[in-house]
């Protein structure tokens, strides 16, 4: 808790607020001389020459970090944005992450995180996220349909991952943390001039892109959305793409048993990897995998 902003002022207080022990000296209260965090919040507080209580107005012995999140984004590391901060002082600082209702933190690729909260952190800070809005990953691409006698409809991709934390977090979830959909598998092929339909594409931000029909079946699957799978396309001597997966749900293989067959389903994201790190005081909607 920060000291006052005017009124009556003492040196006990002072030593209260930095963990000081009597007797208390003014000499021991300079600000990045171990005791007083040398952060933007004590810019008041000299590093050396002549220090008094008047320069310990407003002064903090943690600093509190408020990060807002109120459009949408990708790729969000917290420790990037925290540290970027003037006020972060590093093992005296307690970030706290908000994402705005109706915002969606998604990812560009399957391979990366939607947010992400590394082991960058020193021990004593603290990191919370109140989610309001929606954190998903890229939703997976849907297959390629078979074209002909040569091979099997193409398998969907496999969706990206929410959250990634290796710090220990407060997650306040009022609103969705959702692995993305895996694309729809390709259909496949009726015999030697079939084309199997492409796959949709999975759920996310980004949603997936749905897959291309085999060379005689120029019907490429839907794109996903945020919410929903995109459907696959129709086939011509084959079978139509399967469904992209919604929030946290596998794709679909493409129905049918064809001279060649379709392609699989791509597999559900991850809403989140480090759950041992992490305290839930609200759950909220969590779909998809966790680990």
């Amino acid at each position: 808790m920060a000291l006052p902003s005017s009124g009556t002022l003492r040196i006990s207080d002072i030593a209260t607020e930095f963990g000081d022990t009597a007797p208390n000296s003014m000499s021991e209260f300079y600000r990045g001389g171990g005791k007083v965090p040398d952060s933007a919040g004590n810019s008041g507080v000299p590093a050396s020459g002549q220090i008094g209580i008047g320069n310990f107005y407003n002064a903090a012995n943690r600093a509190a970090i408020a990060l807002n999140i109120t459009a949408n984004t990708q790729n969000y590391d917290v420790y990037t944005q925290a540290s970027a901060n003037p006020s972060y002082s590093a093992g005296t600082s307690d970030i706290t992450v908000t994402i705005s209702p109706g915002v969606a933190v998604g990812s560009s690729s399957t391979g990366s995180y939607a947010l992400l909260v590394p082991s960058s952190f020193n021990p004593a800070d603290s990191v919370t996220i109140v989610n309001n809005g929606t954190v998903i990953g890229r939703g997976g691409n849907g297959g390629r349909g078979s074209g002909g006698p040569a091979a099997p409809g193409g398998a969907g991709g496999t969706g990206g991952n929410a959250v990634y934390v290796n710090f220990p977090t407060t997650i306040t979830n009022n609103g969705t943390l959702a692995g993305a959909g895996g694309g729809g598998g390709g259909g496949g092929s009726g015999g030697a001039y079939g084309s199997g339909g492409g796959g949709g594409g999975g759920a996310g931000y980004t949603a997936g892109s749905g897959g291309a029909g085999g060379p005689y079946a120029p019907a490429t699957g839907s794109p996903g959305t945020l919410t929903s799978g995109g459907s696959g396309g129709p086939g011509l001597g084959g079978g139509s793409g399967g469904a992209g997966g919604g929030q946290g749900a596998n794709g679909s293989s493409g129905p049918g048993s064809y001279y060649r067959p379709p392609g699989g389903g791509g597999t559900r994201g991850y809403y989140l990897v480090g759950n041992p790190l992490v305290t839930f005081p609200a759950t909220g909607t969590r779909l998809g995998q966790v680990s």
